[in-house]
């Protein structure tokens, strides 16, 4: 009990203003289940799925590995239709889509069809948890004060890692110990999708404060927003902001090489060492979010006081060090040094995932805080969409005909990951010239 008692005093609500204080306690209670249904859909968990019991081609498990990516295309389509309209309504209407998602997932057939059925259900969830993730930010801006918010969201964040992680290796158990049996799959993704109903049921109970008045507001001011923040926006501020179209750029090859290797390592894992259920599923998510929840604290000290070009200036080594890691892993054939490059991936995701939220904030002036985080979001979407079908393509190789000309090549194989370890390193140093030419080593206030 004793050794439980700092972790419990962490979540305790008490050091929150009173009015604070519901909203927190019922979006605890939704941490606690919904991310039941959220592991069902992470790409190192439904992509494990569909290679080993749906029996998908390397190219439908790239599909499914760019899913999350793809789908934060849509953030900007949510965020049109949120316009105007209760926030609060919103979040709990796509957690239940959400969770219908996953539970049709559960009822696919294992067929040729169902493969088809298995990646739509996927995107279809990814997309909705966009929309949850568009509308619960607006939310949180309201309920939460300023100078404790960024603390509240963080324990929400580690709840939510630590239930996914947790899901992700009793999966792996259980189809571990069934011989990967099509019923455990459905039964355990269909139990998800039960217990996720208590998420969604936490979450009706939190209340959007200033809700009406802000609707009101945003109905009124819909079709400026619309011409502000939309593609020829976008293009105003690249075009513009030479040190933000800088840090993208860098941003996208980065997030290239990260992006790159999901797909070829589920496929790897299966085609070169054989591993099963256990095994993968640690290697793809447990282990890496395991990390990502320990490093943030880390993280998020450093990215206090320095620059986010400085930051990723150091940040990126950690996928220089994961990638390398990984190809000496798969040509090894080493589950063991693969399990070290994964908890070094973690550690960088760990980074990442406050650096993708936070970073465009120094560049970006307040009232266009919005514009610029649509940009990365816009940015995200397209790389997802390219780097998993690129890595695949990487990885195995290709053969055609090109006018009676025969055009083949037979693939990296493992070495793919020697090559995103160089691409990463690459993305450093753009970061590192950026961070020299801003010359301002410390975060703006």
């Amino acid at each position: 009990m004793s050794a439980l008692g700092p972790v419990r005093e962490y979540f305790r609500p008490g050091w929150l203003p009173a009015m604070a204080r519901p909203s927190y306690r019922w979006e605890v209670r939704s941490a606690l289940t919904f991310p039941l249904a959220m592991a069902c859909l992470e790409s190192g968990v439904v992509g494990v799925i569909a290679r080993k019991t749906f029996g998908a081609g390397d190219y439908m498990v790239a599909a499914i590995a760019a899913a999350p990516m793809v789908a934060n295309l849509t953030s900007l389509v949510w965020a049109r239709l949120l316009a105007g309209r209760d926030r609060a309504r919103a979040v709990v209407a796509l957690q239940l889509a959400t969770v219908a998602c996953v539970l049709l997932i559960a009822l696919t057939p294992i067929s040729p069809t169902g493969r088809w059925l298995l990646a739509l259900l996927v995107y279809a969830g990814r997309a909705c948890l966009a929309g949850f993730v568009t509308a619960r930010s607006d939310l949180w801006r309201s309920n939460y004060r300023r100078d404790r918010r960024a603390s509240i969201v963080a324990r929400f964040a580690v709840i939510i890692a630590l239930v996914i992680s947790a899901v992700a290796a009793l999966l792996g158990w259980a189809l571990e110990g069934t011989g990967g049996s099509a019923v455990a799959f459905r039964a355990f993704y269909a139990s998800c999708a039960a217990g996720a109903l208590a998420g969604a049921w936490a979450m009706s109970h939190v209340r959007w404060r200033g809700g009406r008045a802000q609707t009101r507001r945003e109905r009124l001011e819909m079709d400026e927003e619309s011409r502000a923040f939309g593609a020829l926006g976008m293009l105003a501020v690249l075009r513009d902001d030479r040190d933000y179209r800088a840090f993208m750029a860098a941003q996208f090859v980065l997030g290239m090489s990260a992006m790159a290797g999901l797909a070829p390592f589920i496929i790897a894992i299966d085609r070169e060492l054989g591993l099963g259920y256990a095994w993968s599923f640690a290697l793809t998510q447990v282990t890496p979010t395991a990390l990502t929840v320990a490093t943030i604290p880390l993280w998020a000290t450093l990215l206090n006081r320095v620059h986010i070009a400085r930051f990723r200036v150091w940040h990126s080594f950690l996928f220089v060090g994961a990638n390398a890691l990984t190809a000496l892993g798969l040509a090894a054939g080493s589950a063991g040094v693969l399990l070290a490059g994964r908890a070094v991936l973690g550690m960088g995701y760990g980074g990442g995932r406050l650096a993708w939220n936070l970073g465009h904030h120094d560049f970006a002036p307040r009232h266009l805080a919005t514009l610029y985080m649509g940009i990365h979001v816009t940015l995200t979407g397209v790389r997802g969409a390219l780097a998993s079908f690129l890595g695949v393509l990487l990885y195995r190789g290709w053969a055609f005909d090109a006018g009676g000309v025969a055009v083949a090549f037979d693939g990296l194989g493992p070495w793919l990951f020697a090559l995103l370890a160089g691409v990463s390193a690459a993305a450093s140093v753009m970061f590192f010239r950026l961070s020299r030419r801003i010359g301002r080593p410390d975060r703006p206030a």
